[in-house]
C-alpha cells in the first residue's frame, strides 16, 4: 500500500514536472508583442507608431540567402618559413580573375598544416574566398601571426570612395521606429534602386533631453559630455519603392525621426569602392606572443577585420591569444555573418579596448554560434552605431566585463539566446564610464537569454524590452516572462522571409514518406542521399 502510494505520487509528480518542463509561458494582448497560442508573435506599436524592430535583415545578404560555397582556384602548399608573400599571391591571383555569373571569383585553398605569417594578408576584391581545411587538431589549417606587431593578421579592406549627393528634407512629421516609408518633401530625384544614406542629428535640444550635454558636470569633467553632432545616425539603405510623397526602403528604421528634435534628411549615396562577396572559413589564427608575459601586447590584437565591405563572411574560424578581437566589423562594412567562430587564450592587459572578442561599429551583421573564453566584452556593439545588428545563440565564458552596447544610443540592437556566464548583459545607463557613454542602447531586445544581470533601461526618446531572459534585472526597461521559457525561443528566427525554409522542409517530409514506402524499390544509397538533404 505504501509503495503504491509512493508510485501514485511520483507519478503525478513526474507528470507536473514534464508538463512544467513543456509550459512555454505567453504574453498578453497588450505587450509589445505578444506571443499568441499557437507560438507567433503579433507586434502592438506605441501611441506614437514605434514598436519592436525587424532584426531579420541581418546578415551576409540580409540573411535571405544561405553563405555558399566557392569553388577553388588555387592550392597553396605549406611552405618553411613566412609564408605570407605566397599566400597574398595566391590571393592577388584569385583577385585579378574574371567575375563568375555567381558573383565569386574563386576560392584560395589552404593545405593542412602550420603556416608562419610576419605579414598580414590583404583581401581588397571582390568575389574572393580564402579557406583552410579546417581548425582541429589532426589535419586543421593555422595561420600563425609571427614579430611584434599590434595589427591585425587578416584585414579585408574596400576602398572609401564613397560620395553623396545634395541634401533632400524629410517632411515634418513623426517617422516611427520600424517604419520603412519615408515623407519626403519632394521625391523626384530618386528613383528605385538608389542607395541613400538617411541622416538622423544629435542636435542640442535631444541632447537636453537625454541629459547626456551634461555628463560630468558636477565633477567638473568636460570629456564627457555629449555635443551636437558627435552622434548622429547614419542608416544605408535602399529604395525600393517611390511615390510622388514618400520613399519606401529595404530595411526599417531602429530609431525614430522626430521633427522635435532635428526631424533627418536624405543623401543619395554611390560607393564603387566598396565590395562584396568576401569570405574567410575554416582556419585557425594564431598570435606569437611572449610566454613569460601573460600580459604581453606586443603581438597581433585583430585576427580578421572587415570594412568597406557588403555581404562578407567569416565561418568556422578560430583566434588564439590575440589581444584584441576574434572578428572586427569596422563602420563602413554592413551585411557581414560570423558563425561557429571561438575567441580562445587570449594574451593581454584586462582592461578597456581590449579582448572585444566579436565587435560591430557596422550595419545589419549577425553574429551566431560564437563561443569566447575570458574575453573583456565579448558580444559588444560599438559607440552610436546605428541598428540593426544581432547576436544569436553566442556564449561568454568567464568575461571580465559585459556584452551588449559599449554606449552612445547604438540602436537596434538584438541580443537572442545570449549565454553570458558570470556576466552583464549591458543595455542600460553607464553615466560617465568610457568618457561619457551615457545611455547605451536604444530600441534594442534580449530574448531568452541567461546572464547574472541583465541591465535593460528605457532611456529617453526610444524603449528597450526584455522577453524571457534568466537574470537578475536591473533597469525601468520593458521586462517580461523573466525566469521562464517562451517560444519561440530564437527572436531572430521567426520571420516571414524563412518561410519557405518550412516549406521545403513540409516538402521533404512528404517526399520521405513516400520512400518509406517505396523504399523496397529504390537503391538504399539514393534514399540516403535524399534523406541527408
Amino acid at each position: 500500500m505504501k509503495h503504491n502510494l509512493c508510485r501514485t505520487l511520483l507519478l503525478f509528480a513526474g507528470v507536473f514536472l514534464f508538463a512544467t518542463i513543456d509550459a512555454h509561458f505567453k504574453t498578453t494582448p497588450q505587450s509589445p508583442v505578444h506571443i499568441t497560442e499557437t507560438d507567433e508573435l503579433v507586434y502592438k506599436s506605441y501611441p506614437n507608431g514605434d514598436r519592436i524592430p525587424d532584426f531579420s535583415f541581418c546578415g551576409y545578404r540580409q540573411s535571405e540567402y544561405p553563405i555558399p560555397w566557392v569553388d577553388a582556384k588555387v592550392y597553396v602548399p605549406v611552405v618553411d618559413g613566412d609564408a605570407t608573400g605566397l599566400i597574398q599571391q595566391a590571393l592577388n591571383y584569385v583577385a585579378s580573375l574574371p567575375m563568375e555569373p555567381d558573383g565569386f571569383r574563386g576560392a584560395v585553398q589552404l593545405a593542412p598544416g602550420n603556416y608562419e605569417l610576419k605579414g598580414k594578408l590583404l583581401m581588397r576584391a571582390d568575389g574572393v574566398v580564402l579557406r583552410g581545411s579546417g581548425c582541429h587538431k589532426n589535419g586543421g589549417t593555422v595561420l600563425r601571426a609571427l614579430g611584434p606587431m599590434k595589427d591585425e593578421l587578416i584585414r579585408v579592406l574596400g576602398y572609401n570612395n564613397a560620395k553623396t549627393e545634395d541634401t533632400i528634407h524629410i517632411a515634418g512629421q513623426y517617422v516611427p521606429v520600424n517604419a520603412t516609408v519615408i515623407p519626403l518633401k519632394q521625391t523626384a530625384t530618386l528613383k528605385v534602386g538608389d542607395k541613400i544614406r538617411i541622416v538622423r542629428p544629435s542636435t542640442a535640444g535631444w541632447l537636453s533631453v537625454l541629459g547626456t550635454d551634461r555628463l560630468g558636470n558636477e565633477q567638473e569633467y568636460n570629456f564627457s559630455k555629449w555635443t551636437p553632432g558627435r552622434h548622429d545616425m547614419v542608416w544605408e539603405r535602399t529604395v525600393v519603392a517611390v511615390t510622388s510623397e514618400s520613399i519606401t526602403i529595404d530595411v526599417p528604421l531602429t530609431m525614430s525621426l522626430d521633427p522635435k528634435y532635428g526631424g533627418g534628411y536624405i543623401l543619395p549615396l554611390s560607393w564603387t569602392g566598396r565590395i562584396n562577396n568576401v569570405g574567410i572559413e575554416n582556419l585557425c589564427c594564431d598570435s606569437e606572443y611572449d610566454h613569460t608575459n601573460l600580459k604581453d601586447e606586443n603581438h597581433r590584437w585583430q585576427a580578421i577585420t572587415f570594412n568597406h565591405v557588403k555581404d562578407g563572411w567569416v565561418r568556422r574560424v578560430e583566434a588564439h591569444h590575440f589581444a584584441g578581437s576574434a572578428v572586427m566589423v569596422l563602420e563602413g562594412a554592413m551585411q557581414v555573418t560570423v558563425e561557429d567562430c571561438k575567441f580562445l587564450y587570449p594574451v593581454s592587459e584586462i582592461a578597456n579596448h581590449r579582448r572585444y572578442a566579436f565587435h560591430t561599429l557596422g550595419q545589419l551583421t549577425l553574429f551566431q554560434r560564437c563561443y569566447s573564453e575570458e574575453g573583456y566584452r565579448d558580444f559588444t556593439v560599438g559607440v552610436a552605431v546605428p541598428g540593426p545588428n544581432a547576436f544569436v545563440q553566442c556564449h561568454s565564458e568567464r568575461p571580465y566585463s559585459f556584452s551588449g552596447s559599449t554606449g552612445g544610443f547604438s540602436n537596434g540592437i538584438l541580443m537572442d539566446k545570449i549565454t553570458v556566464s558570470g556576466g552583464i548583459i549591458q543595455l542600460g545607463y553607464r553615466d560617465m564610464a568610457d568618457q561619457g557613454a551615457g545611455w547605451v542602447a536604444a530600441n534594442s531586445m534580449c530574448w531568452q537569454g541567461r546572464a547574472s544581470q541583465t541591465h535593460c533601461v528605457t532611456p529617453p526618446t526610444a524603449h528597450n524590452w526584455a522577453y524571457g531572459m534568466w537574470t537578475q534585472p536591473f533597469g525601468n526597461g520593458h521586462y517580461e516572462l523573466s525566469h521562464t521559457f517562451v517560444k519561440p525561443e530564437s527572436f531572430f528566427m521567426l520571420n516571414w522571409r524563412l518561410v519557405w525554409i518550412n516549406l521545403q522542409w513540409k516538402k521533404r517530409k512528404y517526399l520521405c514518406t513516400l520512400l518509406v514506402k517505396l523504399r523496397s524499390q529504390l537503391p538504399s544509397t539514393l534514399i540516403g542521399c535524399l534523406y541527408s538533404h
